[in-house]
């Protein structure tokens, strides 16, 4: 994997978060296969940017922004009864910034999205009529880790996500907030899922 950052190249990084060691490498293997199959059956395969709210749509959802509690993530409705037939996502585009990030709401807007698209994709049973789900935040249980980890696969692509890692480390001197930064920009994600998502490759080829 060329010079793909390592766990104390990750700012900040105290040897990982313990809630990933509910997903095992097997199932996060899984959920990078049905991704990397999502983004290949919608065109994405060797974009770094994908547009998840296009790529859902494509799937028949309607995207919804609204500014709710604080607490309250996101929402996601999928009723596949034919006289009520809806697939609705609700974002919460309230959010705290306390690292005055740019482009904040953006980013964790695509990532609410692929999250809750995330549930749809992985726990919904396809003879559920009805499924509804809300998040909110500091949620563990295993299938809300599946969900985050899901939206990181998604939103940064494995093999995009290590090229430019490679190159950025190389153009960057190996300065790791040089290449935080970056990353963030290019796939249009906060800084900190880009930390997580570094640290999703480092347990994938452990």
């Amino acid at each position: 994997m060329g010079n793909i950052i390592s766990f104390h190249q990750v700012p900040d990084y105290k040897g990982g978060d313990d809630r990933m060691s509910k997903i095992k490498r097997e199932r996060m293997s899984e959920i990078e296969k049905i991704v990397a199959d999502l983004l290949k059956d919608n065109d994405f395969e060797k974009s770094p940017y994908v547009d998840i709210v296009s790529l859902v749509k494509k799937d028949g959802f309607e995207v919804e922004p609204e500014e709710m509690d604080m607490e309250t993530t996101g929402c996601l409705l999928v009723s596949d009864d034919k006289k009520s037939k809806k697939r609705l996502i609700v974002v919460n585009t309230n959010f705290k910034n306390p690292e005055n990030e740019s482009d904040v709401v953006f980013k964790k807007s695509r990532f609410i999205t692929a999250h809750e698209y995330g549930h749809f994709i992985l726990h919904r049973k396809q003879d559920e009529p009805l499924y509804a789900h809300r998040d909110t935040y500091h949620r563990t249980e295993p299938i809300e880790l599946e969900a985050d980890y899901f939206a990181r696969s998604i939103l940064m692509p494995l093999d995009q996500f290590k090229i430019f890692c490679e190159l950025l480390q190389q153009l960057g001197e190996d300065d790791d907030q040089f290449s935080i930064e970056m990353l963030s920009k290019v796939f249009k994600v906060t800084r900190n899922k880009v930390k997580k998502r570094m640290e999703d490759l480092v347990v994938l080829n452990s």
